[in-house]
């Protein structure tokens, strides 16, 4: 991409900033991705693999039963090529049938039987491993839930669904196949290395004489893969984050016809994708032609030497040992290939669960939560000297002072930035203060608990979301004890029910993702009906007219009014029009509070807010 490209895309990604609505914790506009994390190894491969395991303990039992009866069956299976050399060597050679018919029944026998087994292991196991998986998905998917609003901050969209849905498929693929095949391949190659050296150690020392080439090889091979399916995850994270920001923001490109930069960087990325891809998939794929190569040539060697020790030395050998000691050969080897195979999965779950655990490790808000419950709130709200900020050496909001009482109405205004909206967050505890103090009746906030809190706090957000439902699921939302009856009544108190009521299918209407049939202003009214229903104690209004015409504004207010009465208000607002009547009036520039009063009184004061006031309506 050229310069001037670069400079076009980093000037257009600001200006989407401003426009996507997902809010950063500095009152900007942000998208939903981040950078890419820094590309590592696997940071405690032990200490993940026994988090798995632990995973797994309620299945220990069925686990030992599974282990146990692979180790008899694969035990029997081991017994094949000894049986075939004594029939070599016993019966086939002095023409006795009769003995080598009888081999074969026992050879047929062992098949079935390690067949059933095998068969009936990977049943349980599977079963096991997704039950585990829905128990690792379930408790990543529930801290999310309780994950702090600045997690979200720090981290992308793209990558938090990365990490719910390729990164625990990686642990499953590593589960169903990795235990049963460790199991298995352990016996294989212990057992196929005893009966070797039961039949003839001296073939079995030419074998052991091409096994240090192949560790060194497979371990040199093996680091590789492991850095490429390390960085293939981190860039497919990446790779959902640019998805998710422009899915997201698809509107607004279009609008400016910048889709060609965009294509650009979703083309740097997926190229990066490929190539982190391409050299894992390529090492890993070197072990396999490898093994083989070096399978054939100890089998053509054990021939070979055996074969000249027969002709020379009759009595260190027998052509049925030859036989055996050739067929463990090939059992003996490919269990170090499935090895090699096994780490390369292994080290993908690893890599995936290393993830999936750094989300279900993440900071819990509800770790510092209060005890005391709330049944009802007075509606006294006073900020004592509070300073916060998103990072510890640059606040947003300095030496904060005011109070609201029960009932009343207190407007927030100021320039876009200077610190409205974080009061909202700090009264809610998406954050908690640096210093100083909130209290609510009295007492501090930090006190009481956080779900109890939030809920005898109602909001309404300049952009309002609606999940995937219907109408009356999206206030219903609001409470969901209530009845059809108080949903509709809710519906009507806040102006919605008309439009609804015209509705192809009234409350039953479909929502699709995000609400996107229904305008700003039905969003809106959807969002108070549900307010309502859920009847708070404390109501922030955060710019809730400001997206809507004048008509909408004017049935959006009318029910904003019927929503704030008896109940202490805050609200935040640019059309200072909308605010004339609030008891006070907080002027909050650059993160201080530099005015308060009611309206007249600003305006006599002539101070900043006057400016702004003159700005609106005077011109």
């Amino acid at each position: 991409m050229s310069k001037a490209k670069i400079l076009n895309k980093q000037a257009l990604n600001e200006k989407l900033r401003q426009e996507i609505d997902i809010t950063d914790p500095k009152n900007q506009q942000t998208t939903g991705r981040r950078q890419s994390p820094g590309l590592a190894k696997p940071k405690a491969i032990k200490a993940t693999i026994k988090r798995l395991l632990s995973y797994m303990g309620i299945y220990k039992y069925a686990l030992l039963f599974i282990a146990l009866t692979l180790i008899f069956a694969t035990g029997l299976a081991l017994l094949v090529p000894i049986l075939i050399s004594t029939a070599i060597d016993d019966y086939f050679l002095v023409y006795d049938f009769t003995g080598v018919y009888r081999i074969v029944a026992y050879i047929l026998v062992l098949a079935l039987f390690n067949s059933v087994v095998r068969f009936f292991s990977r049943f349980v196991m599977v079963r096991i491993s997704q039950r585990v998986i829905k128990k690792i998905r379930e408790d990543a998917f529930n801290k999310l839930m309780k994950a702090p609003v600045s997690y979200f901050d720090r981290t992308g969209t793209g990558d938090i669904v990365s990490r719910l849905s390729n990164d625990i498929e990686l642990i499953s693929n590593s589960l169903g196949q990795t235990i049963l095949e460790v199991i298995n391949t352990t016996i294989v190659l212990t057992g196929s290395l005893v009966f070797m050296f039961y039949l003839n150690w001296v073939l079995s020392l030419v074998v052991l004489a091409f096994i240090p080439v192949m560790v060194v090889f497979t371990i040199v091979v093996s680091k590789k893969t492991r850095k490429g399916f390390k960085e293939q995850q981190i860039h497919l994270a990446t790779l959902n984050g640019i998805i998710e920001e422009n899915v997201s923001g698809l509107k607004t490109v279009k609008l400016y016809n910048q889709e060609q930069p965009f294509l650009e960087e979703f083309g740097i990325e997926n190229d990066k994708l490929k190539r982190a891809g391409f050299m894992a998939q390529f090492y890993s794929g070197l072990i396999w032609p490898f093994i083989h190569f070096m399978n054939n040539l100890i089998f053509l060697a054990v021939i070979l030497v055996g074969a000249a020790l027969y002709l020379r030395v009759d009595t260190l050998v027998t052509i049925g040992q030859i036989s055996g000691v050739s067929q463990y050969s090939r059992q003996f080897i490919m269990p170090i290939a499935n090895l090699a195979q096994l780490f390369n999965s292994l080290m993908q779950g690893i890599a995936g669960a290393e993830r999936v655990f750094e989300l279900i490790d993440a900071e819990d808000e509800y770790a510092n939560d209060g005890t005391q419950t709330i049944e009802k709130f007075k509606g006294d709200i006073a900020f004592i000297d509070v300073d916060f900020g998103y990072e510890p050496d640059n606040l947003v909001l300095s030496d904060i002072n005011f109070e609201a009482r029960s009932g009343q109405v207190i407007a927030i205004v100021g320039p876009t930035g200077g610190g409205k909206t974080t009061t909202i967050k700090l009264l809610n505890r998406f954050y908690d203060v640096f210093k100083g103090e909130i209290r609510i009746d009295g007492t501090p906030i930090t006190a009481y608990r956080i779900d109890d809190l939030r809920k005898r706090i109602g909001v309404v957000l300049q952009d309002t979301h609606l999940f995937k439902g219907t109408v009356f699921d999206n206030i219903h939302y609001g409470d969901y004890a209530a009845s059809k009856e108080a949903v509709i009544e809710a519906a009507q108190m806040g102006n919605a029910h008309d439009f609804i009521s015209k509705l192809p299918k009234g409350y039953d209407t479909l929502v699709y993702e995000g609400g996107q049939n229904f305008s700003q202003g039905e969003r809106q009214l959807i969002s108070i009906a549900r307010t309502i229903l859920n009847n708070p104690d404390l109501l922030i209004l955060d710019e809730a007219t400001s997206n809507v015409d004048t008509r909408t504004e004017a049935k959006i207010q009318e029910s904003m009014k019927r929503l704030m009465k008896n109940r202490t208000s805050i609200v935040i607002a640019h059309r200072l029009q909308t605010i004339k009547e609030a008891d006070k009036i907080l002027v909050i520039n650059q993160g201080r509070l530099i005015e308060s009063g009611a309206h007249d009184q600003l305006l006599e004061k002539k101070g900043f807010y006057h400016d702004l006031y003159r700005a609106q309506f005077e011109h």
